[in-house]
């Protein structure tokens, strides 16, 4: 966390320091076991790692997850031959930086709030294309991508206080990566390494984190997430895997 970030927390642990503690409410009913140890009383209360829990008051609602490891292929091409650097912002302190080492790469960042942050490096000779889009604010973005042939990437943050680092650095062939970020207090870290390598990842709620790591060539990942405080699944493929998961609470 950067110290622009730090100075904001830190005045917003002093305003609350001057609050009052909420009386804690008086009640005689006990809820069996306990979240985080075995036996009968497991999984009910207050979740334990986010995962456990019941849908009652008393606890959160369990934490949904499916895998399909036979999803449809798909992949993230690049539209068109556009090339060139252009940023636009529309708010206070916002800073951006795009840096390109060919004259056929593209790259676009939009920035809609205040204090956000955007850095953008493509190198190599391929003819990568990078779409950036951040609506909110304090919101970061960091990409490197590189490599022979185009890498391309769609990303977009709405709302405040996000952080999205990727980092593609293809091979011979096409690697593209969709990512997407709804709500606040979002984390999402992608590393894609070789050729054709294709993901998807969407968060939709606040609270989230992601990461996924595809090593190795031909991978394709689809990652979806909806709902608040979702468990990190860290996900990792070596080369020629499929996989598409969601989670939802």
């Amino acid at each position: 966390m950067n110290a622009r970030r730090l100075a904001f927390a830190a005045a917003g642990a002093l305003a609350l320091a001057g609050l009052a503690a909420p009386a804690a409410a008086a009640t005689t009913k006990e809820t069996p076991g306990s979240p985080c140890t075995p036996g009968g009383g497991q999984g009910t209360g207050n979740p334990c790692n986010g995962n456990n829990g019941n849908p009652s008051p008393e606890g959160n609602a369990k934490e949904k997850v499916s895998y399909d490891n036979h999803p449809d292929p798909f992949t993230i091409g690049r539209p068109g031959n556009a090339r060139g650097a252009f940023i636009n912002q529309i708010g206070e302190q916002d800073v951006a930086t795009i840096t390109q080492t060919a004259n056929t790469q593209y790259a676009r960042v939009d920035q809609t709030g205040d204090f956000n942050e955007a850095d953008v490096a493509q190198s190599g000779t391929g003819a990568h294309y990078v779409l950036a889009a951040q609506q909110g604010d304090y919101n970061e973005l960091d990409l490197a991508q590189g490599g022979p042939s185009a890498q391309v990437a769609f990303v977009q943050q709405s709302g405040n206080f996000n952080e999205m680092t990727l980092n593609q650095q293809g091979g011979l062939m096409t690697s593209g990566v969709a990512a997407s970020q709804l709500g606040n207090n979002n984390a999402m870290e992608l590393a894609q390494s070789g050729s054709n390598n294709q993901a998807r990842l969407v968060q939709n709620g606040s609270g989230n984190a992601m990461t996924a790591s595809q090593t190795g060539g031909n991978n394709q990942l689809s990652w979806t997430q909806t709902g608040d405080n979702l468990s990190d699944l860290a996900i990792s493929q070596t080369g020629g895997r499929a996989l598409a998961v969601t989670q939802s609470r």
